[in-house]
Parts: C-alpha cells; structure tokens; sequence
C-alpha cells in the first residue's frame, strides 16, 4: 500500500461583527494499494490494483451568538478518481465528485436543547458513456429537554437522502451500455463477499423519515439510558441474493424498528479503587414492506460488564450473549446464538515525567464458541476468531 495525503488548515477569529469564526481546511490524497497472489511455486503477482485520487475541502462560518441562539454553516467539496485494474477488478474507472451545503443551528435554554441542522449535496458519479447525478436533501431536528437535575429526554425526527455508491452503481457494470453483460463468463467476483455482485446504474436516492425516543438518568451511583426508533426508508439501496453466488443491487421500500438500552451502577466506592456493573443489550427488525426480511441484520444481544479500577490499574469482565438469528433473508440461513465472554486488565507505571509504561492482558472468546456473525457475507464458511489471550506492554508519552 501506498499513500501520500496533505493537509492545508486555516482558521481566523473576529472580535466584531456577526462572524465569530471562519475555518478552512483542503487534503489532497492518493492511494493506491497492489493485492499480491501467491502460488506453491513460490511464485506470485499482482492481481488487481486499486487506486484512489482526490481532494476535499471545507470551509465552515460560526455565527455570532444572538441570545441563546448559535449556528454554524458551511461548504464541502469533493472530487476522486477511483480505478480497480486487474482479475478481480468489477468496477470500471469512475470519477466521483460532490458538492454539499450544511447548516446547524442551536438553541441552548437552559432546561431545554433545541437543534435543527440541514444538508443539500449534488453529486455525480460517472463512468464511461454512465452518468449517475443525484441531488440529496437531509433536515433534522433534536430536541432535549430536563425533567430534574438527573434525568432528561430526547426527541429526534430526521429526513435523510443518501446518494448511491460507485459499487452499488457499476458493479459489473458495462461502460458502454450501462447493464450488466447477458454473459455470466464476463462478470468478475468479488473475493471480499463471494459473490458475483450486479449493480444498477439507475438506482436513485434512498430517503430516510427516522423518529427516535430516548430518555436517560445520570447520578453518582446510576446512570442509564433506553432508546427506541423507528425508521421508514424509501428506496433502500441493498446487496439481495439471487443465488448462493449472485447478487443484485436493488432499492426496496423498508421499515427499521428497534430498541437499545445500558444501565451502569456504582457497586462500591473504597479508598483505593471502585468497582461498577453495566448492563447493556440491544434489538432491531428490519422488513421490507412488500414483504420479507432485510438482510444481514445483525441478532439481538444482552450482556453484562463489571469493571474494577483505581488510578492506575483497572479490570474488566463482560459476557455477552448474542441472540440466534432466524429472520432471514432470501439465500440466507440462520446464525446460532453464542455467548462472547471477554477480559482485559490494564497497570500504569509512571516511568519518567510524562512518560509511563503500561502492560496489558487481554482475552477474546475464552468460552472458546463458534462465532458467526450474521452481518458478514462469508459467515457460513470463515466463522469469527476462537480463543485468544494477548500479553504486552506499550509506553505511552
């Protein structure tokens, strides 16, 4: 891999006047990284060749505070080239370009939070005789408000657009035409997921009208938060399987629901050290509304953590168990549940002023399970790490 970035950064402050602040920031980036195959022979050779170029700048204003009211605004520009080249490479040489217009502003009343924000981008991702341009919108607003010194709750209500990607685009995608080759030998796998992946080089934007509750309670001995949302998405761009070895990119009308939750107590406070327990546990559904699951949805989890520290060590312990998975989608199959057991301890020696060695033990999976994550696209032949226990030392300055 290679790569060469710079960045410029700029920023000024004005004592009068309605601007408080202006900052600005340009980076320059190319990459380029070689996947190298290697044979018995010892031989080996370049498969494919992945390339990155561009630019992106930000120019962001800070208006002066009018009474509780504070607001930011500003520009972001970006333009790449992206290029795979090789026997693995299934998505031509695009160029990628945006431009995006962004607002925040904020009020602050004390018991009460106010924010409302937007963001307009033009884009355009384009590819031989394909030109792909797309306009999103996105506008939120939050509001927080403090029932007692402890306690508050939240209420979010968002319109989001996303623009599709490159990969979702053209993947596989003929340069002239702008389809898919009617001949299964010209596609090229992708070697990350499996598959044969086919994109659509008509996909529009997939739009988001998100609602999402939260409440949560902080004190010296218990602090605790619980979320629910609810998420209806136009046009959701997905990877649907057609076959154990083709996909096609294709948007879909879905509905996310789910609810997440933490609750950590203090369990003991000594002179030297303290320890406290969390519990913590999340959970989503993810249907289309023509009927079936979304897929690769992560399974529900619960678990539980005890953490032991002082100034200078601490302990910690978490198991969590990550639920069976059987809402699936097409080609799919279920995920079985495990239980993800976990430690790590930490000691702190101060070596030379400013200047401390810190040495480590951590373990991953003791119970040793079979781990399948339902999210990953190989899950059903490379199955997550088994047992692992790392012992080391870093010196931190």
């Amino acid at each position: 891999m290679e790569m060469d970035r710079y960045d410029v950064r700029a920023g000024l402050n004005f004592d009068e006047g309605w601007m408080e602040s202006l900052r600005a920031s340009l980076a320059f980036t190319d990459y380029k990284h070689d996947e190298v195959e290697y044979f018995e022979d010892g031989d080996s050779h370049v498969g494919t060749t992945y390339a990155n170029e561009g630019f992106e700048g930000r120019v962001s204003l800070k208006r002066r505070s009018m009474g509780s009211w504070a607001g930011v605004y500003g520009l972001q520009l970006s333009e790449a080239e992206f290029s795979a080249v090789g026997e693995e490479a299934f998505i031509p040489l695009s160029d990628i370009s945006s431009l995006g217009v962004f607002g925040v502003e904020r009020y602050d009343g004390g018991s009460f939070f106010a924010e409302v924000g937007f963001r307009i981008e033009l884009g355009e991702v384009a590819t031989g005789s394909c030109v792909s341009e797309e306009n999103a919108f996105s506008v939120s607003g939050n509001l927080l408000y403090d029932l007692t010194e402890s306690s508050n709750v939240g209420f979010v209500v968002s319109r989001s657009q996303r623009s599709p990607s490159v990969e979702e685009l053209y993947s596989n995608i003929s340069q002239v035409s702008c389809e898919r080759d009617p001949s299964d030998e010209s596609l090229v796998l992708h070697a990350a997921t499996g598959l044969f992946e086919i994109g659509d080089a008509n996909l529009a934007s997939e739009t988001a009208n998100n609602i999402e509750l939260t409440y949560r309670l902080t004190s010296e001995l218990l602090n605790g938060e619980i979320s629910a949302y609810h998420n209806q998405i136009d046009d959701y761009i997905t990877l649907a399987l057609s076959s154990e070895t083709m996909a096609q990119w294709m948007a879909m009308d879905a509905t996310f629901s789910g609810i997440e939750a933490k609750l950590a107590l203090r369990l003991t406070e000594q002179e030297n050290f303290a320890v406290t327990g969390v519990i913590f546990g999340d959970a989503v559904r993810a249907e289309f509304d023509a009927g079936g699951n979304v897929p690769r949805i992560p399974a529900s989890k619960a678990g539980v953590r005890v953490k032991m520290f002082s100034d200078d060590w601490s302990i910690n312990i978490s198991a969590t168990r990550f639920m069976e998975q059987d809402n699936v989608g097409n080609f799919e199959v279920p995920t079985d549940a495990y239980t993800a057991v976990s430690f790590n301890a930490e000691h702190s020696w101060p070596m030379a002023k400013g200047i401390y060695l810190n040495l480590f033990a951590r373990g991953d999976n003791l119970l040793d399970e079979e781990v399948r994550h339902h999210g990953s696209f190989t899950k059903n032949y490379a199955p997550g790490a088994g047992r692992s226990i790392k012992i080391g030392f870093q010196v931190n300055y």
